[in-house]
């Protein structure tokens, strides 16, 4: 969906910026600029790069590693997989421990 300006007020932008503002013709002109011979640039930094290339790895990274799992669930499917019914209440225990030191 495209709006079309239909006016600008100068004015109010010049009060705002505290500087005078011309107009630069009527709206639904040409499009055309009084510096056409200029052109825009756009950099993109280091930074904005790295995180870019980041976002695609993750993007691409399985959600799932199969290589760890697999092993688990054949020892699961084999019934040799232990479970300590200790350790894990030992585990459940530290980390509602750690929440509440946390929120506190």
């Amino acid at each position: 969906m495209v709006t079309k300006i239909k006016s600008t007020n100068t004015g109010q932008l010049g009060r705002i910026t505290g500087r005078r503002v011309a107009a630069r013709g009527k709206a639904g002109g040409s499009g055309k600029s009084r510096d056409s011979g200029r052109q825009d640039d756009v950099a993109i930094s280091t930074i904005s790069r790295t995180i870019g290339a980041a976002g695609e790895a993750i993007t691409q990274a399985p959600d799932v590693r199969v290589e760890l799992v697999e092993p688990i669930r054949e020892a699961l499917a084999g019934g040799r997989y232990n479970i300590s019914s200790l350790d894990v209440a030992d585990k459940i225990l530290r980390q509602v421990l750690q929440d509440r030191k946390s929120r506190m």
